[in-house]
């Protein structure tokens, strides 16, 4: 008779569990949909040549790439001691800033994501996994409705704060231009002329 219970008891919270772990991927933003993290080598894929603009090596060679590496540092170090923290790397406190999407786990990030490849393409622009398709990239309004996101000063704002033990003032403007990495007009029009109406 218990061992009935028990079985009825497992079914029960099997099915609920299931039910909501199936419904994650469908309920987490404002829009209802829940994007997940893909990592920076599915932007590389096609963001690494001259012809859209190098912009996954602008990112590789920015303080972004090497925001999770940079814990290691001495001088990091250094300030995790004064803050009372044994290891910078596996601390929340400095993991929120110096790495995409810290604290998520499956299924919020899939196999290729990797978070110490740093403060990565999806900090800035959203989770990927929706909008990183070449058919919905080509075109601006479905990539911004599957999660793409441009200049988001709140998001930046979230690390480059007071709160920050490094924090010395921060400039969205000048931060942006320094990290500047716009698409070519001559690609844009390549693919007005390529995939017509998408573009404009």
């Amino acid at each position: 008779m218990k061992s009935g219970r028990l079985f009825y008891f497992l079914a029960i919270v099997l099915v609920v569990s299931s039910g909501a772990l199936g419904g994650l991927h469908a309920h987490a933003n404002e829009n209802t949909y829940f994007h997940r993290y893909v990592g920076d080598e599915t932007c590389e894929v096609c963001h690494s040549s001259a012809r859209i603009g190098n912009q996954f090596q602008i990112w590789k060679a920015s303080p972004h790439a090497r925001a999770y590496r940079d814990l290691g540092s001495p001088e990091a170090l250094s300030i995790a001691r004064k803050m009372g923290i044994a290891d910078p790397k596996n601390d929340m406190r400095c993991l929120s800033c110096h790495t995409t999407a810290a604290g998520t786990h499956l299924p919020q990030v899939i196999s290729t994501f990797r978070k110490r490849d740093g403060v990565q393409c999806e900090s800035c622009h959203g989770p990927g996994e929706d909008y990183s398709h070449f058919s919905t990239m080509i075109d601006p309004v479905k990539s911004h409705q599957a999660g793409l996101v441009d200049h988001p000063e709140k998001t930046c704002t979230t690390c480059h704060n007071p709160s920050s033990p490094t924090f010395q003032g921060f400039d969205y403007q000048k931060s942006l231009s320094e990290i500047s990495h716009p698409v070519p007009d001559a690609y844009r029009k390549e693919m007005r002329d390529a995939y017509g109406e998408a573009q404009k």
